[in-house]
């Protein structure tokens, strides 16, 4: 019973759906709603950036909305306690310059951390998975990087 209470309290503060709603497709409109559900002081991490403020996360998320990509999120697990949330997910995305345009996919995971609104964003990806490996010169290098480590932790 206390557990359903503190699950009661906590979607009280922020509307964790709401969350999951915007980002399964992500396009301009996910950058239209960004002020409903991030506070004006949200900071933002990734493994590229640290960004403060609702201004420079809707420039960064906006840089990153063009015809050329297409995006979508599959949350795949989400744990949500008091005021945070984790969620692991899968990005389904396409980019005429990855791998010759073809879908891909990323797993990562994303920490929030919210009051009535988020305050705080954090996502966890591997940048060589989701680019680097994509890119003809660059993948290969990667890939046979990757392929030694793992020769040698076997």
């Amino acid at each position: 019973m206390e557990l359903q209470q503190a699950n009661q309290s906590t979607s009280s503060l922020f509307d964790i759906a709401q969350f999951r709603q915007i980002y399964k497709k992500f396009n301009a409109d996910t950058v239209r709603k960004l002020p409903d559900i991030y506070s004006p002081t949200i900071i933002f991490k990734d493994p590229v950036h640290q960004i403060n403020g609702i201004a420079e996360l809707s420039d960064y998320f906006a840089s990153l909305c063009n015809p050329e990509m297409q995006c979508e999120f599959e949350i795949t697990n989400e744990i949500a306690s008091d005021n945070q949330a984790f969620f692991q997910w899968k990005m389904h995305y396409q980019h005429p310059r990855l791998k010759a345009g073809t879908p891909l996919i990323l797993d990562g995971g994303t920490l929030i951390k919210f009051n009535t609104k988020i305050v705080y964003h954090e996502d966890f990806y591997d940048m060589g998975a989701m680019i680097y490996q994509h890119i003809p010169i660059l993948g290969w290098a990667v890939k046979k990087i990757n392929a030694r480590i793992a020769g040698q932790s076997s």
